[in-house]
């Protein structure tokens, strides 16, 4: 008889594990709370506008592929993938500009014009995030326990991932110009931490986005999701929708899920829900003391002509970067100097908005909610404006009169949608002590047959390390059986 999985959860992680291990021929039910696939990789249809509502780019691609290749299937049958020939656009206050481009070459140039020498300091610096990468990625489908830091086979990690080492300290050491460091480093932002506080190994983001890098799923980001359920249906995964999992419990042999209409019994469950949430409210156990990334503020605009002025994907600095990081991350207030970022996919893809019109998608980085004294709603309009300005004076771009629809989404959204503690957007901070060795591990340490998958656990966050962490579970599971 075959044996059966549960996984709780149908976001990236859930899904693409629910794909590998039908695949492999186990009996597969994946339990999800709400009405459709993805988790924070979600979406939002409204009056022919479609807004990918969770991360809005494909970055390390060899791990999307992987999972497909994994389950025997060609991704090219699934996904369409567009390479951007311009990465993004950096506005400074001072109105200064920076693009990085699909071509290396025009990128050097732009560096030559904010610090002359800065071309071969870039091929410097890329050849050390290189071998950060070439240390880093092998690791990224291991799941660790700390005790194994002490076996001499990785001893040798230590200088190699120089971990007493900032992501800030890299790019400084390479560039004197603190502009050229921001547009180096500011990809932390995107995995929720402060580049001044991220280990320096983590730099292997910039280098993905600039050697390996950018692209868009046309059709949008929610093609992804949508993709993998598709593989995980073909391989017979059930995938059970407004099917909410109340607690997971033992009995026998056997792991119980307790759902809203009975229980389910499973030989193995896999959880796809945020970490702290499995284990406050589904485990009923005590967390630690963990630390947490940042949340955002999220504006979905549906624009009624199309906007020339911005390319898909735009960074705003703000005056005094270094203060708003700290203001994020420290002080936990609202600034009125904030950095933004803006996307705007139908630059791109033209099928995300009606004919002629245009998707603005707004992110401003925000503290999560953990000792958050302020009422956030009370400071949205402030926040909204202060973008709506920032796009008028540098563009003469009047957005208020051309929104068409507009959604709006919230710290505390995060914790009412997908039970993410604190609102905590990227799931745990990464830190070094919450980083391979010291993040969660994949396996319960207690319930035999229980494991984790996901942002909050190994190898981390961002949807290439959640696609990894569903092959470490995988692997796990079918290394016990086979």
């Amino acid at each position: 008889m075959r044996k059966k999985i549960a996984i709780v959860g149908a976001g990236v992680g859930g899904l693409a594990t629910a794909a590998r291990l039908a695949s492999k021929g186990y009996q597969v039910e994946v339990f999800e709370k709400l009405s459709r696939c993805g988790g924070r990789a979600h979406i939002i249809e409204d009056r022919g506008f479609k807004f990918d509502t969770g991360p809005s780019f494909v970055l390390m691609p060899g791990f999307f592929k992987e999972v497909f290749d994994y389950c025997n299937q060609d991704i090219n049958a699934y996904l369409n993938l567009k390479i951007l020939d311009i990465h993004y656009k950096i506005f400074y206050p001072d109105g200064d500009v920076f693009t990085v481009y699909r071509d290396g070459q025009r990128t050097k140039e732009e560096i030559e014009r904010f610090e002359p020498g800065g071309a071969k300091q870039y091929d410097k610096f890329i050849k050390e995030t290189s071998l950060f990468y070439k240390a880093v990625e092998p690791l990224l489908y291991k799941c660790f326990r700390p005790w194994q830091l002490c076996h001499p086979v990785y001893w040798g990690l230590i200088p190699k991932l120089k971990i007493f080492n900032s992501y800030w300290d890299i790019a400084k050491k390479y560039f004197k110009s603190e502009k050229l460091c921001y547009a180096l480093t500011f990809e932390a932002m995107f995995i929720g931490v402060s580049p001044f506080k991220t280990p320096a190994f983590y730099s292997i983001v910039t280098y993905a986005d600039h050697i390996q890098k950018i692209f868009h799923p046309l059709g949008g980001m929610y093609k992804i999701p949508l993709a993998l359920e598709r593989m995980a249906e073909k391989f017979g995964a059930r995938i059970l929708y407004n099917s909410e999992v109340s607690r997971i419990n033992t009995k026998k042999n056997k792991l119980l899920l307790s759902l809203d209409n009975g229980e389910s019994a499973a030989d193995y469950v896999v959880a796809n829900a945020d970490y702290a949430y499995a284990q406050n409210n589904l485990l009923l156990r005590r967390l630690p003391k963990f630390k947490y990334s940042c949340s955002v503020f999220l504006l979905y605009l549906g624009l009624k002509r199309k906007v020339e002025e911005l390319e898909h994907h735009n960074l705003f600095f703000a005056r005094d970067l270094r203060r708003n990081l700290k203001n994020i991350f420290d002080d936990k207030i609202i600034s009125d100097d904030f950095s933004f970022y803006i996307h705007v996919p139908t630059r791109t893809d033209s099928s995300l908005a009606p004919e002629g019109k245009e998707i603005l998608y707004v992110l401003i980085p925000v503290s999560n909610l953990e000792g958050f004294k302020q009422d956030f709603r009370e400071y949205q309009d402030m926040l909204r404006g202060i973008v709506f300005k920032a796009l008028k004076e540098k563009f003469g771009l009047n957005l208020e009169d051309l929104i068409e629809v507009e959604h709006r989404f919230y710290p505390e959204d995060f914790i009412k949608r997908y039970n993410i503690k604190f609102g905590a957007t990227f799931g745990l901070a990464h830190t070094f002590m919450q980083s391979a060795f010291f993040r969660p591990p994949n396996i319960d340490q207690k319930i035999r047959g229980l494991y984790y998958v996901g942002a909050s656990t190994q190898p981390g966050g961002g949807l290439p390390p959640v696609i990894a962490s569903s092959r470490i579970v995988a692997d796990l599971i079918t290394r016990q059986d086979f």
